[in-house]
């Protein structure tokens, strides 16, 4: 056997005497077919809207956005991001029933790049009830379509009546419900004046109002598996001695319990968890499509409910 050895110092600056190849820059191109990647979420709960929002997969070559003219106040520039597609026909059919969606921009601090908007029913008969099957058609005016179906979850229903008249951030406390038996159910809880308010749970666009921290520790999610009916919440220890009272005085324990239907569960919950890369909020560019309840595109219909119950905070 031969062997052979290196000397490291005469290697390296031997390739240090290397001269580089010029780089030249080549365009990549792809024959990727566009498809509508579609997240839209109905809502028992009369605070949380139901709402589409449609955007379409993109080419590499295609710019992720655009520059458009505003003369609404004067003249002014700002861009749109082209995934998002704001010209559709969005339908919701429940039996001979159909809600013609609308799209709306969500306001934001800043108009440097607009496209976080949704499609919104504007009526006030669209009331989904537990049980029924609701329909998603889904058309652009280039031709593009997707369909999708729900099933409306059950409603949770918190045990109110057993939860105290006020709560102490260091006491403990037994929250119930109603069992749900083949349905999941997450329960979140925060600091009234803490909380931003959501489309759909603490996975969605929030609008801020007000932000005023509580106590270290008393933010809390507990994720409610089938059969389960009851939680101990006691306030997570976070490394510190005291807390100042200004941070909840005259502030509320909010206790918000969610029950999901399969498709909702499976998209946010279940693969999520899986580590899949398709799994945040803010669909778009970039990742793996998956579709729950979607056909034709990829995505996630699904449908949510809601109840929630507020305790005054002492000292």
């Amino acid at each position: 056997m031969r062997i052979i050895k290196l000397n490291i110092i005469s290697l390296l600056f031997f390739s240090c005497s290397i001269v580089p190849p010029e780089l030249e820059w080549e365009d990549v191109q792809s024959d990727h077919e566009s498809v509508l990647n579609i997240l839209g979420i109905l809502s028992t709960d009369s605070l949380v809207s139901s709402f589409v929002k449609v955007h379409r997969s993109l080419n590499v070559q295609d710019n992720i956005d655009s520059l458009v003219l505003d003369t609404t106040d004067g003249i002014d520039f700002y861009r749109i991001s082209i995934f998002v597609v704001a010209d559709d026909e969005v339908i919701v059919r429940q039996g001979s029933s159909e809600y013609h969606f609308e799209y709306s921009e969500i306001e934001m601090d800043t108009k440097d790049t607009v496209g976080l908007g949704a499609y919104f029913y504007n009526g006030d008969d669209l009331n989904p009830s537990p049980g029924e099957i609701y329909t998603l058609s889904v058309t652009t005016p280039s031709g593009m379509s997707a369909t999708g179906e729900v099933i409306i979850p059950p409603m949770p229903r918190l045990h109110k009546e057993e939860l105290p008249d006020t709560f102490r951030v260091n006491e403990i406390m037994n929250i119930k419900w109603d069992v749900l038996d083949l349905h999941n159910q997450l329960l979140n809880i925060d600091n009234f004046l803490n909380i931003f308010w959501f489309l759909y749970n603490d996975y969605g666009f929030y609008y801020s109002y007000e932000y005023k921290p509580g106590p270290c520790g008393i933010q809390q999610q507990e994720f409610i598996y089938p059969g389960d009916t009851t939680w101990t919440f006691i306030k997570e220890w976070c490394g510190d001695s005291e807390f100042n009272q200004d941070s909840w005085d005259e502030d509320f324990l909010l206790i918000n319990l969610m029950s999901m239907d399969q498709n909702y569960y499976d998209f946010f919950i279940k693969y999520s968890q899986e580590g899949s890369e398709f799994s945040n909020l803010y669909i778009g560019p970039g990742g793996t499509g998956r579709n729950f309840g979607i056909d034709g595109g990829i995505g996630v219909f699904g449908s949510v409910g809601v109840d929630r119950h507020f305790i005054p905070l002492v000292p």
